[in-house]
């Protein structure tokens, strides 16, 4: 009885064989695995854009109309709304209502009210139609008076609206590759180039709007985001 076993020619063909069939299979697990982590970190970095692009648009849609200011090297600075709520004049007093009583009773000591804003400036003391929440008087409920505040008034809303704000300014940035607010990193995520952050004044026509530019970048992957957001307030 003849007894057969692999000759050295036939080995060597099995390993080249098998060799070539695992580097095929781990090409094809390398590819797919590559392709997952790629749309995990697009995903990723979509998700971040859009968290950033949300977080800009509301603050930017509930602030202090035609109260904004463009440096022009893609800064924009503005007065977060606190509380909003209509006026009426009562002799020489100013009366108004707010939707919470703690938006003026713990107000801070720069908080103010103000009245049909039609410019921006640091200096609120030289803010026409404004006044410190601390001279409020409260005389019902949810309704506060400014005694002889009327007559210091230079300019009505045609709605009656008033808007309280605490003073502090909120700035946004774009500063190389960075989304700055108040001087801390949003994200760290944006192209090296054209990226830009502007402000348009309101018209007759038109409400103020702020003009966001902006290339997010991962691993020479880029999505470009262009956004106009309304400054929705209208005095």
């Amino acid at each position: 009885m003849t007894e057969r076993g692999f000759t050295l020619i036939e080995m060597v063909l099995a390993i080249v064989i098998t060799g070539i069939l695992l580097l095929g299979v781990a090409s094809f697990t390398n590819l797919g695995v590559t392709g997952y982590f790629g749309s995990v970190e697009r995903y990723r970095l979509q998700t971040e854009a859009s968290f950033v692009l949300e977080k800009m648009s509301r603050e930017i849609r509930h602030a202090v109309p035609n109260m904004f200011d463009d440096d022009g090297n893609n800064c924009i600075s503005f007065y977060p709304i606190l509380d909003s709520g209509f006026y009426a004049v009562s002799g020489a007093d100013l009366n108004f209502i707010v939707s919470n009583t703690n938006s003026v009773s713990g107000a801070a000591a720069t908080a103010r009210l103000v009245i049909n804003p039609t410019r921006m400036t640091t200096d609120l003391d030289d803010l026409e139609n404004s006044f410190l929440l601390s001279d409020a008087t409260l005389v019902g409920d949810n309704v506060y008076s400014f005694v002889s505040g009327a007559q210091q008034l230079v300019g009505n809303s045609v709605s009656q609206r008033h808007f309280i704000f605490d003073g502090e300014l909120s700035t946004y940035c774009i500063n190389g590759q960075r989304i700055t607010r108040n001087d801390v990193t949003v994200t760290d995520r944006l192209s090296n180039t054209g990226n830009t952050l502007t402000y348009t004044p309101m018209t007759v026509q038109n409400n103020g709007v702020v003009d966001v530019n902006v290339t997010f970048e991962n691993n020479g992957e880029s999505s470009t985001y262009h956004q106009d957001i309304q400054v929705i307030n209208v005095p």
